[in-house]
């Protein structure tokens, strides 16, 4: 091969290398290309979940926030004396307001409605729905809907839900759902829900006293009320002397033939406490219009079935004690007693009917704060009325206290008869009327309450108060979770 042959050959040989060398720099490049674009993608995506993150943040404290800031509005919804008008408890079910993203079930309801209780700052979420409440302290109206719209919650949308409601002392804490979502597509972007609960500030508590929220009534001189702090001298209880600290109220119209030994309360405005003459008096004092008061009374369910998923019916002969737990229809023989002494699980009935001297003794023991405490939708039910009779419902040997019974049906309550009666008793859904000749020992909270027999009502003070008064709710965020969508 001569020279020059040589040297094309060569030359052809670098030509090839360079085109193989210049191919696979463009891959590499091409390569570092694409790694720097996904990389770049990769950053982004990243970027952008840790903003949505940031945002679902903020829009989740700022509505604790508002919560919190608005405290003292939206707890008057939830007051004994507002919440069986603002909602109803029921078995978890979604609302009807509700949107078709992001449903969840609750138990608590608009008053009448299947609308669940919300707020909301986007339609997607639902439909707002929120009773009118005012301002516990000033009174001033709060519109909690527009409220919710307008405030400053952050970048994110969100929701409130009261999905439960707990009882306390006839109050109510609510507890809230709280969701939170990221721009208007609900398909895209991060989702977090969180639960956040309440609790209520309260103070003290007014008396538990004698109260008929629409009215109370006493027919003549007969009817005097005294006070009386029963104490155990080691063999029995005493109600030692009389005291001047009954205290009747009602949130309309007092009418009083007899001697009041203590204060008249209504909330209605002057001339709500009548004190009919000669025998009508009050010897403490007597208040007239809004704030005299604190008691109310509380939300119970009228059906047996709302208070026991499931109960036996018993048919008591001889003396048989039952403890504490749900049972439905009691029939007590004649002759026969039923004893009931459980002070640790509260008893839950429907109904009892009773035999020619048949009998229920309560016993709670000597121990002062020992109570028993009984449910019951009806007593010796006759032409659309309950009758309690002394002489069947027997807790004289105790103080009144250690007796307390909620008669949540909507018939008539008449406590009747020669013997005394020792109770305490709460008919948020009836009319009470006491009649014969026997005397009252305790404390009585009714829708209406008529003092209408020959005897005396008389309070144990060592009831304690009624409905503590509540002045406040405070918030705590619980089990927060998120989604990216």
């Amino acid at each position: 091969m001569d020279t020059k042959t040589k040297i094309n050959s060569e030359g052809g040989y670098a030509l090839i290398a360079i085109l193989l060398l210049l191919s696979l720099g463009l891959l590499v490049g091409a390569g570092m290309i694409d790694s720097a674009s996904s990389n770049t993608k990769t950053r982004a995506l990243v970027k952008t979940r840790s903003e949505y993150y940031y945002e679902v943040e903020e829009t989740l404290n700022k509505t604790v926030s508002w919560l919190q800031e608005n405290s003292k509005s939206l707890v008057d919804g939830f007051t004994a004396a507002n919440f069986s008008s603002n909602f109803d408890l029921g078995s978890p079910a979604l609302g009807d307001n509700e949107g078709q993203d992001f449903g969840a079930y609750s138990m608590v309801k608009m008053s009448g409605t299947n609308n669940s209780v919300l707020l909301t700052n986007n339609d997607f979420f639902g439909t707002s729905a929120f009773p009118a409440v005012n301002n516990i302290d000033t009174g001033t109206a709060f519109d909690a809907i527009t409220s919710f719209q307008n405030a400053d919650l952050g970048e994110a949308n969100a929701r409130v839900l009261v999905i439960w409601a707990r009882e306390t002392d006839g109050n109510y804490e609510p507890i809230f759902r709280v969701d939170v979502v990221t721009g208007n597509n609900p398909d895209r972007g991060v989702h977090s829900f969180s639960y956040v609960y309440s609790s209520l500030v309260t103070a003290g508590g007014t008396p538990f006293g004698f109260y008929g929220r629409d009215w109370l009534r006493t027919k003549g001189g007969n009817n005097t009320c005294w006070s009386y702090a029963f104490v155990h001298n080691g063999t029995s209880w005493e109600k030692g002397a009389q005291r001047s600290n009954c205290v009747v109220q009602s949130d309309s119209t007092l009418t009083l033939k007899s001697h009041i030994h203590g204060d008249a309360e209504s909330l209605a405005a002057n001339p709500s406490v009548v004190l009919q003459r000669p025998t009508g008096a009050v010897s403490g004092n007597t208040c007239e219009g809004a704030g005299c008061h604190g008691n109310s009374l509380p939300a119970l369910s009228m059906q047996w079935s709302d208070h026991c998923g499931s109960g036996s019916d018993v048919n008591v002969s001889g003396i048989q004690t039952l403890p504490g737990g749900c049972y439905r229809d009691i029939t007590i023989g004649n002759g026969d007693t039923l004893i009931l002494n459980d002070t640790s699980t509260d008893y839950k009935f429907r109904s009892f009917d009773f035999g020619n001297n048949a009998t229920i003794r309560f016993q709670p023991g000597t121990n002062a704060n020992d109570k028993i405490t009984m449910y019951v939708e009806e007593i010796a039910a006759n032409n659309n009325r309950s009758q309690l009779n002394a002489s069947q419902v027997i807790n004289i040997d105790n103080k009144p206290s250690q007796l307390l019974i909620y008669y949540y049906g909507p018939k008539d309550l008449k406590i009747n008869g020669n013997s005394d009666t020792y109770a305490f008793i709460v008919a948020p859904n009836a009319d009470v009327e006491l009649l014969g000749n026997g005397d009252y020992y305790g404390g009585l909270k009714a829708k209406t309450f008529y003092v209408n027999g020959n005897g005396s009502f008389n309070y144990d003070e060592t009831g304690g108060a009624g409905n503590p008064a509540v002045s406040d709710m405070n918030y705590t965020l619980k089990k927060a979770s998120q989604r990216y969508r």
